[in-house]
């Protein structure tokens, strides 16, 4: 059996936010919340993160949606000690924990990582980018007849 010699782009995607300095940790996760990838691999809880994530994408979608169309793409919370970044691409969420020093420029590497995240599902998977484009369009029609 030939080997595969592939590259997990998910992974490198979160690599290279940890790579950064005053990042702790980077997860990415799928809508229901399972870990896609995450780094560093080991003294971060990536169930956790992507639980929290999640729930505070969602929480903050289903308080503004009256205001915000088509919903929050981009979330930042900093404390007196962390900052936490929840950022949705088409299918997946990316959640980054920094130090709270660290310098906004941290945000110009998210970016930059969902897009790593966006060019890799559009050439690795095309078609489920297509079955969600349809998916959404049909609740947006669905939620214009209740309205």
């Amino acid at each position: 059996m030939k080997a595969t010699n592939q590259i997990n782009k998910f992974q490198v995607s979160v690599d290279y936010l940890t790579e950064y300095s005053g990042v702790k940790g980077a997860v990415i996760i799928d809508r229901e919340g399972l870990v896609v990838a995450t780094s560093p691999r080991d003294g971060v809880d990536a169930e956790l993160y992507g639980a929290i994530g999640l729930n505070l994408a969602e929480i903050v979608d289903r308080n503004l949606a009256k205001l915000i169309d088509p919903g929050c793409e981009f979330l930042s919370v900093k404390t007196g000690k962390d900052w936490i970044t929840v950022a949705r691409t088409s299918i997946f969420y990316l959640i980054v924990l920094a130090d709270r020093k660290a310098d906004d420029l941290i945000n110009v590497r998210i970016a930059r990582s969902l897009d790593m995240i966006s060019s890799h599902m559009k050439e690795k998977y095309p078609a489920l980018l297509s079955l969600e484009s349809v998916e959404r369009k049909s609740v947006k029609s669905v939620e214009a007849t209740h309205v």
